[in-house]
């Protein structure tokens, strides 16, 4: 494994990162957002309400949505705070019913668990140091009409020394939706919270892997990487190939991902032209929180 600091790198290769997206069945978290500082409060666009007050608000669009592109969404997907444990941050969420049909919620919180390398969701209170248990929020259930929105305020604490970094707040759906055909389903959305409470940042990277070019896919070039520190962090880069003199041909992006402390995530690109016969290596450089690991590997197109 070879370290650079951000400065070498750049003697090379420009190593950028872009926002990502991650959606589970429960919850829609992209990796975009942005680091508040505990106390701060993003609020959505749609429509806020104080974290404190009791009461259900909705805001009345002009005109239903056609049916053919209904939809519930929830903003913010992720909110990403920085904080010191026992501290608390408080945020607005605002669901936003565009189908035809009463969305019932309750709300709930759950803890973001890593076992084994892949995240899970665990009940309020069955992990210990749960920051789910400490959530509080400004009303519990709620009916969100077709075409309005409502907002809810949650606050969450961290607890002293908790492993945890992360939690989602749920509005939890009641009622079944349907589109024209026979299958029905309820809905579930979430914002997950993460929380920076330290330095410590750090990741590791397993052997770059690349998959060869044919007739009809491109060269993949692969790298699992894992998150060995206490803290989330979202890594991205980019991968450059060499010719056998050293002179850089290409290059392709990996896509940014957010990882938590334990987790295990494959990043994968794909060399967009095909390469000629020849002897190359390739160096996947991952960039997070100011630092960059670099890995390469040599191999040949036949």
């Amino acid at each position: 494994m070879i370290h650079l600091s951000v400065n070498d790198l750049r003697k090379w290769i420009p190593c950028g990162i872009a926002l990502g997206l991650l959606a589970a069945a429960q919850v829609l978290p992209a990796a975009g957002g942005r680091f508040l500082s505990a106390g701060q409060s993003r609020t959505s666009a749609i429509q806020s309400s104080p974290a404190n007050q009791q009461t259900f608000q909705g805001t009345q669009q002009s005109s239903l949505v056609p049916y053919g592109r209904s939809s519930v969404s929830l903003a913010p997907a992720i909110v990403m705070v920085r904080c010191k444990f026992s501290q608390s941050d408080t945020e607005v969420m605002t669901l936003t019913n565009q189908t035809q049909q009463d969305f019932v919620f309750e709300m709930a919180a759950e803890d973001v668990v890593v076992q084994d390398g892949k995240r899970g969701f665990v009940p309020a209170g069955e992990t210990p140091g749960s920051i789910a248990a400490t959530a509080v929020f400004s009303q519990m259930q709620g009916v969100v009409k077709p075409g309005q929105s409502a907002s809810v305020g949650v606050t969450l604490t961290v607890p002293p020394e908790t492993p945890l970094r992360a939690a989602v707040a749920l509005f939890r759906g009641f009622n079944k939706f349907s589109s024209h055909g026979p299958v029905t389903m309820t809905a579930s959305l979430g914002t997950l919270f993460t929380f920076t409470v330290s330095e410590n940042f750090q990741i590791e990277g397993s052997p770059v892997a690349v998959s060869a070019q044919s007739a009809t896919t491109n060269l993949g070039i692969s790298q699992v990487l894992t998150n060995t520190g206490s803290e989330p962090v979202i890594a991205g880069g980019i991968a450059a190939v060499l010719n056998g003199t050293g002179t850089l041909v290409g290059k392709a992006p990996f896509e940014e991902q957010r990882l938590l402390p334990g987790e295990r995530l494959l990043f994968r690109a794909e060399y967009p032209t095909e390469l000629k016969t020849g002897r190359y290596r390739v160096f996947a450089s991952f960039q997070y929180e100011e630092k960059v690991i670099t890995n390469s590997m040599d191999f040949s197109v036949p």
